[in-house]
């Protein structure tokens, strides 16, 4: 039986791709207002590529577009790490039907968590950005523990902190290996977000698939 419902934030309870593009405003704004058109157009779309969805080695990645652009008065790219981790969660782009679905799972009387990979400051702003926390009681978040998923451990720990085996959990996210098989890993069941930088990418016949967060209803 089912008790609990956990969710991966990204790509899952928000839109993470429509978020980048409003942190890349922010971002162009401050550090390089001077660029415009079509060149300003090429640098975002570079952003987009190379930014691999958010997996990437921030400091690397940003040392990596200095130089392609070859930005000469550019500040060290652990500022723009920082920049990211500490304002990104400014951009959020929550899914319209994330706080209805969690509404209704918490009338339901399910228990819900939120199981995050990154920083410890970037996922836990975002949550605090995101006005989702009044509807879940957990938040675990990969920076704070030194566990990131896919390791099974952060999955059984979440359960155990609800005090609720782990087949008693399912697991939404849209992760082909930190999110979905992570969780089963772990013991839970688990259901797909198709969405964003992994969309179409290792779906599993035995794991539900959907496109819009409130289809999660469809399947506890």
């Amino acid at each position: 039986m089912i008790k609990a419902v956990l969710f991966d934030f990204d790509e899952t309870l928000q839109d993470r791709t429509e978020a980048f593009e409003h942190y890349m405003d922010a971002f162009f704004e401050l550090y390089l207002p001077e660029i415009k058109g079509e060149r300003l157009e090429k640098m975002r779309e570079e952003m987009r590529v190379t930014g691999n969805g958010g997996y990437v080695d921030r400091v690397k990645w940003y040392q990596g577009l200095i130089d392609s652009w070859e930005w000469k008065d550019a500040p060290p790219a652990e500022e723009l790490a920082h920049h990211y981790d500490y304002t990104f969660g400014n951009h959020n782009v929550v899914f319209p039907n994330s706080e209805p679905l969690l509404k209704e799972l918490k009338k339901r009387e399910y228990i819900t968590g939120v199981i995050t990979n990154g920083p410890a400051y970037l996922q836990n702003h975002k949550m605090q950005q995101s006005g989702l926390m009044p509807y879940i009681d957990m938040l675990l978040v990969s920076g704070d523990i030194g566990i990131h998923k896919p390791d099974p451990r952060i999955y059984e720990i979440a359960a155990e902190r609800l005090g609720l085996k782990p087949e008693e959990c399912v697991y939404v996210g849209d992760h082909p290996i930190n999110d979905i098989q992570g969780a089963l890993s772990a013991g839970m069941k688990a259901i797909r977000m198709n969405f964003g930088w992994f969309e179409g990418v290792d779906l599993r016949p035995n794991v539900p698939v959907i496109t819009d967060i409130i289809q999660v209803l469809e399947y506890i």
